[in-house]
């Protein structure tokens, strides 16, 4: 970067340096210690400062993102009903769901570290592009494939891109919102699932009635890159202007203002207290240099082990059932083993060998993260245990029509996102998440209780309604605790590593759940049709039917091969559903070992640096304020922010 810091001060910058001409050693405050801060995380800092200089700009971010989320989505409520018609296309319905279910969560589970790290250093906007890339991608595979190999590639790249998408939206609403309102602002960017709910049923209809699933997955690859220009345009433009000036504070990096300003005084240089370059974009290397530090930065080793380590040891179990003889099949051995040693290859490399552990020590002792960690990974552990073929249970258990079947499959989701802005206001008034998220999970609990009856799957429709929104509301109470926990126990610099790992820890649980789900689908299910098909069925039509669950639904509601069917599916959903509930106690006692933060107006509960980078003199913790006379008044200091 040309020219003197003198040369790119501008009143934004200088007002900043007037902020921080206060003793900064007094006003500074971390929990954690000093933690060198990566260029892209400042840089985000000195967007926020500049939208706050024009609000116009900031809200454009907002509805920007809000839009891309809109669109996210529209493809979350859509595409998965696809996958029913294209496994069975390939007539491997049982074995791709499953298979497809544990690859796609452990690459998109794993890339999202990547992904984070990247940010950080390149900034978000550009990571925006690089994601978008792997997602539009990903569909035209997908859409075009002819082969069963290349409608699963296809549908990695999209994972890699649908998760990048997501993570990036969170990672830019951690950056611009304070705690107190960061529950309510990400869950605003679930609420699209409210209206979209209503059109996936009408276009999942529309999409089947011609036999077109291809072109379902296609017409993504033209709706995100016109949805997500906006917001892409938006922060590059915020991020070029911030650039310009040249001037960032890193008040919340001690570390690195003090390499800036070292850096400064050796080229002849004054810098301003509180107001310096961005180091990196001084620093002269090659550009192998560069690709070798980055790397070691996002830890690519480490991930590539983690990632490759459990897609090894958890794809056995969806595909043990289709190879020659089964576990005893040298490939599937062969797989656990290096799969197991990978993992235990992982655990070394970060102890002993990560220049920049995937995950640092700091986090790894965080009480908060880890159990968030774990109420996470246990909750879509048992998610898919309970869910994973509770649609295709749905989809031949009811005469209903293909429109209202999507409804159905929506409810859940319905209930996550009206409940998501509520828990978040829910937050913002009474400044803790921990009681919330706790009752959120008993909640969640009796939802999934309510799917059995007695030694099976139940069948009565307001049992089945009313279990998918008490699962929904409960977790949205336990997500956006988990979220907002997660974010307050570490430093601006680690907010998009947490959100990424939780998201991978996440992902691992739902690749588990799905890898113990199929053992016993594949155990299961064809002794369980064999005992309730007519005695007419040969073992031909049982394979048939365990293979196309559309076979199953093309006969008669009640011919006796169809029912049988239902009755088969019922009894093996149990041995589903039951372990699932065992699994959701440990979420709910891993919740009251979480620390209850304040959630002020600070970035994060362990240091006392707002959104900017500089020192928030009152979060409002210790403010005391007197009690409000009327509602009326209590619930203008509540919109007051008092």
């Amino acid at each position: 970067m040309p020219g003197t810091v003198n040369d790119k001060i501008n009143p934004t910058t200088a007002s900043v340096e007037r902020e921080t001409e206060i003793d900064e050693k007094n006003l500074a405050k971390s929990q954690v210690g000093d933690v060198l801060q990566s260029q892209g995380v400042t840089r985000m800092e000195a967007i926020y400062r500049e939208a706050k200089t024009n609000r116009t700009s900031l809200l454009l971010v907002a509805i920007s993102v809000l839009v891309c989320a809109f669109a996210y989505s529209l493809d979350s409520s859509t595409t998965s009903y696809y996958s029913l018609e294209a496994s069975s296309y390939f007539k491997q319905h049982s074995s791709i769901l499953s298979t497809l279910s544990i690859a796609t969560s452990i690459i998109s589970a794993v890339s999202k570290p990547f992904i984070a790290k990247i940010s950080d250093i390149i900034s978000r906007p550009y990571t925006y592009l690089l994601v978008l890339v792997f997602y539009v991608i990903g569909y035209i595979i997908v859409a075009s494939c002819q082969a069963i190999s290349a409608y699963i590639v296809g549908e990695v790249f999209v994972a890699i891109g649908s998760s990048g998408l997501d993570l990036t939206n969170d990672i830019i609403v951690a950056d611009l919102t304070p705690l107190e309102w960061r529950g309510f602002a990400s869950s605003m960017l679930s609420t699209p699932f409210i209206i979209n709910t209503w059109f996936a049923g009408k276009i999942v209809q529309a999409i089947d009635s011609r036999n077109q699933w291809r072109w379902g997955y296609g017409m993504f690859a033209i709706i995100m890159p016109v949805a997500l220009g906006p917001a892409i345009a938006a922060l590059i433009w915020l991020d070029r202007k911030a650039k310009k000036h040249g001037i960032v504070n890193i008040a919340s990096s001690n570390a690195t203002r003090r390499d800036a300003r070292e850096l400064a005084e050796k080229e002849g240089h004054e810098a301003p207290r509180g107001a310096v370059i961005a180091p990196a974009a001084e620093l002269s290397r090659t550009w192998m240099e560069a690709l070798k530090t980055n790397l070691e930065e996002i830890d690519a080793f480490g991930l590539i082990l983690l990632g490759f380590g459990w897609s090894l040891l958890l794809l056995p179990f969806s595909l043990k059932t289709y190879a020659d003889g089964g576990w005893k099949n040298p490939s599937m051995i062969a797989m656990m083993a290096v799969g197991g040693i990978l993992l235990i290859a992982y655990v070394v490399y970060e102890i002993f060998w990560a220049r920049v552990p995937s995950a640092p020590r700091r986090l790894v002792f965080n009480k908060t993260f880890v159990m968030a960690v774990i109420i996470d990974s246990t909750y879509m552990l048992a998610g898919n245990l309970r869910g994973l073929y509770w649609s295709s249970y749905v989809y031949i258990a009811k005469p209903w029509s293909y429109q209202d079947w999507v409804y159905y499959g929506n409810t859940m989701t319905l209930a996550l996102c009206i409940a998501g802005p509520f828990v978040g206001l829910l937050q913002r008034w009474t400044h803790r998440y921990k009681a919330i998220q706790i009752t959120g999970l008993c909640i969640k609990i009796i939802g999934i209780g309510t799917m059995l009856q007695g030694d099976m799957a139940t069948d009565n429709t307001a049992a089945m309604v009313l279990s998918m929104i008490l699962v929904g509301f409960g977790g949205s109470m336990s997500v956006v605790g988990s979220r907002v926990a997660s974010e307050a126990s570490v430093p601006h610099q680690d907010v998009a590593l947490v959100i990424s790992l939780l998201s991978l820890w996440s992902k691992v649980g739902s690749a588990i759940g799905s890898a113990i789900v199929v053992v016993i689908w594949s155990s299961q299910m064809p002794s369980q049709l064999r005992t309730h098909l007519p005695t007419t069925a040969t073992e031909v039509d049982v394979m048939k039917l365990f293979g196309q669950i559309t076979l199953i639904r093309s006969y008669e509601f009640d011919d006796p091969m169809r029912v049988g069917a239902i009755v088969a599916y019922r009894r093996a959903l149990y041995y589903c559903i039951a372990p699932a509930l065992g699994i959701a106690f440990i979420a709910l006692i891993a919740a009251f070992f979480q620390n209850n933060y304040f959630l002020g107006k600070t970035q994060s509960a362990v240091t006392n640096l707002g959104n900017d980078g500089l020192p928030v003199v009152n979060d409002g913790n210790n403010e005391e304020v007197p009690p409000a006379k009327t509602k009326k008044e209590a619930f203008l200091r509540f919109w007051a922010g008092r």
